[in-house]
Parts: C-alpha cells; sequence; structure tokens
C-alpha cells in the first residue's frame, strides 16, 4: 500500500498536477528518495540490538565528569603546534555557553488575528543574549578559573609527549590508579 501510494505521489510531482508549487524538482528529488529509503528499510532493516556500546560510552563519561574526586589534565595547545603550551588541573571540562536555565521561552502572539506560541530566545543568568563564543573553562583544584579556545586533551592521568608525538601513560601506578576508578563508576 505504501509504494503504492508513493508510486501516485511520485507521478503527481512528475507530471505537475499542482502548478502553485514553485520547486517541482526538490518535491520529485523527496519523493525518489523516500522510495528508495522504503525499499532499503524493507530489504535491509536496521538490526535489533540488545545491548548499546555506545550508551555504555555515554554514561561512563557522565559518572566519570560528575565524579568529584575525579581530576582531569587539560593540556592546551596552539593551532599548528605539536608540544602543549602547558597543562592543568581540572575537575571538570564545560563549556562557555552552557546554562542553567533554558535556552528558549515560550511566549504567546498575535498574528494576523490569530494567537500563535513562538520561540524566543532567553537570556543567560546575567541577562545577556547570545553565545560566550566557543572556548572551555574549568576550575583548578586551587579555584583558579582556566577558560581557553585553544585545541586541547582532557585526560585522567598525566600524560607524556614524545617523538613522534604518542600520548602515553606516565607511570603504572597512573595506569592502575584510572583504572581502579573505571571500575568503581562500573
Amino acid at each position: 500500500m505504501k509504494k503504492i501510494l508513493m508510486a501516485i505521489l511520485l507521478s503527481a510531482l512528475l507530471f505537475g498536477c499542482d502548478n502553485t508549487l514553485d520547486n517541482k524538482t526538490a518535491l520529485q528529488e523527496q519523493a525518489l528518495t523516500e522510495i528508495n529509503q522504503q525499499n532499503l528499510l524493507s530489504v535491509q532493516p536496521p538490526p535489533k540490538i540488545s545491548w548499546s556500546l555506545e550508551r555504555d560510552n555515554l554514561i561512563k563519561r557522565f559518572k566519570l565528569q560528575n565524579d568529584r574526586s575525579v581530576m582531569f589534565y587539560m593540556y592546551i595547545f596552539i593551532e599548528g603546534v605539536s608540544e602543549p603550551v602547558g597543562y592543568y588541573q581540572v575537575n571538570k571540562i564545560s563549556s562557555v555557553n552552557s546554562q542553567l536555565t533554558n535556552t528558549m521561552q515560550l511566549v504567546e502572539g498575535r498574528s494576523a488575528g490569530y494567537i500563535e506560541t513562538i520561540s524566543l530566545p532567553s537570556p543567560s543568568e546575567d541577562g545577556s543574549y547570545g553565545t560566550n563564543g566557543e572556548a572551555v573553562f574549568g576550575f583548578t583544584p586551587n579555584d583558579i578559573y582556566i577558560e581557553h579556545n585553544m585545541h586541547y586533551i582532557v585526560s585522567t592521568v598525566p600524560l607524556a609527549f614524545d617523538k613522534p608525538r604518542l600520548l602515553t601513560v606516565i607511570s603504572l601506578k597512573d595506569e592502575g590508579d584510572l583504572k581502579a576508578l573505571m571500575m568503581k563508576l562500573n
């Protein structure tokens, strides 16, 4: 039934039953894409999985980043320079565009005699609008605020930068501590 309906829609679009449409080509391509996707879905349906490793990773990351006992090492780089400028220990890396309150407001307004609900940007907590650029920030154990927009690496253990620029764990103790921490999060 769906294939018949799609064929009717496609032929209507191909033969132009509605002359008020300005962009018939895009609609024709959309109909062809839909027919192709319906066919692929029937002959190659997505697998049904019983467990998601992606969800595992997201859950571990969330738990790790919200554990107050965990320290991260944030290595800061300058574009085009292979050696880090420096590193800082931080509790959590956060985006400067994170907000504690909703970023949009729903408001009612009148348009052509109708009441509509539209969304408007909300001001941030300080009363300003817009984004804060593209940067990340964190606090060191001494509560020093660090913010930057350069490229960076974040790790739960100190890293050594050896030629040919491979990242390695500095000591077996650090590696053991990391494994123990990850076991705690499971």
